[in-house]
């Protein structure tokens, strides 16, 4: 039975699928693993926004394909990994799915509690072991672990949310043992 992976944000047009699309392109192959992405308020039907499609491209990512879905119960209650842009967006996961809280994470936090986690026995015990990191590990300033919208900014912009996506992907795939 496969890991799901599942990625949120809000339009399910930049961070969710760039992070879904980078983390395709990390794993290795025979992974075990579904990753997708859903938006809290998607705009459903609609493709990629463009600069952040491109910005995938350059990040070795494909873009092709990807039409924006809204976040249903059953995605949430299937996956065994849930990483969000923000905190807001963590909370209302949590918030309209209680039991998931323990497998919901910013994908930032993710990678920063997991760091000091030691390689997996199975998946399922790596997220618990990063959740439990939880109190444990310092917080982060204020707003570090959020990778804010890049809807409607500048080019330079959607390039930093890209850098920071695959910076955390990278390091979320290492955690989990997937990478090549």
């Amino acid at each position: 039975m496969s890991f799901d992976v599942l990625f949120v944000c809000t339009g399910n047009l930049c961070r969710s699928p760039m992070a879904e699309r980078l983390m395709l392109a990390r794993l290795r192959v025979g992974a075990d693993v579904r990753v997708h992405s859903a938006g809290t308020r998607a705009a459903v039907g609609r493709g990629m926004d463009q600069p952040s499609a491109q910005v995938l491209r350059e990040l070795g990512g494909d873009p092709e394909g990807h039409v924006a879905v809204q976040l249903q119960p059953g995605d949430v209650e299937r996956a065994g990994l849930i990483l969000t842009a923000t905190s807001e967006h963590r909370s209302r996961v949590v918030q309209e799915t209680p039991r998931a809280m323990r497998r919901a994470f910013t994908v930032r936090e993710f990678a920063r509690l997991g760091a000091r986690v030691e390689p997996p026995e199975s998946l399922v015990a790596q997220v618990a072991a990063v959740a439990a990191q939880r109190g444990y590990v310092d917080p982060p300033e204020a707003g570090a672990d959020e990778i804010l919208d890049p809807i409607g900014q500048s080019a330079a912009f959607v390039q930093e949310v890209g850098r920071q996506l695959d910076d955390s992907v990278a390091e979320v795939v290492r955690i989990l043992g997937l990478d090549r």
